[in-house]
């Protein structure tokens, strides 16, 4: 892969919620171009490996950054939202939401998070951006995320829908041919695709 690994933007501080393929892979790479991670999962076996500086499943390139940024101190994991979120600048949503044979999206993973977000919320002034990226028919963030923006009007929610292929994630991550980046706050979205 060719990229040295230095950042080319400002730091963040950055959770990204789910360490499946899409969470683990995004992880790994916003700590390989020089952020803080915290990654946060209900699967306590993805948590320790990533602690253990392994990836909890292949992919080529991923357990080299897994394990250089876990050494560097850039990339953390937890099973506790409250402690992943409490220091994040960014949120990234990356939870299935795998398809049912009608062709219809289960967002039911997706809408457990956003109300674990939202409870761990309280007493914060600071902003937050909620970046999801998990895949979703359009208008389905805005719906389920309606309730936490009226009750937090300092989260900005952006949709950034994944685009990754497996056998060259990495390289779709750190290389993209299509970056998609939608709200209604510009600047969140321009810091969200600057990340």
């Amino acid at each position: 892969m060719g990229y040295s690994g230095v950042s080319r933007f400002d730091e963040r501080n950055i959770a990204v919620l789910g360490l499946g393929y899409v969470g683990c892979v995004t992880a790994a790479c916003l700590a390989k171009l020089g952020h803080r991670v915290y990654g946060v999962d209900k699967d306590a076996t993805k948590v320790t490996s990533v602690l253990e500086s392994r990836a909890p499943f292949y992919e080529p390139g991923l357990e080299e950054a897994v394990r250089e940024s876990v050494a560097a101190g850039r990339l953390h994991a937890s099973t506790d939202l409250a402690e992943c979120l409490a220091e994040a600048d960014i949120a990234l949503v990356c939870v299935g939401t795998p398809s049912a044979r009608n062709g219809n999206l289960s967002v039911e993973q997706l809408e457990r998070v956003i109300r674990e977000v939202r409870a761990n919320l309280a007493g914060r002034t600071r902003p937050l951006i909620l970046a999801i990226r998990s895949t979703v028919f359009p208008g389905t963030t805005e719906e389920l995320t309606r309730d936490l923006v009226a009750e937090y009007p300092f989260v900005s929610v952006i949709s950034n829908p994944e685009f990754l292929r497996e056998g060259v994630a990495m390289r779709d991550f750190l290389e993209p041919a299509l970056l998609v980046v939608g709200g209604d706050d510009p600047a969140a979205g321009r810091t969200t695709a600057d990340i």
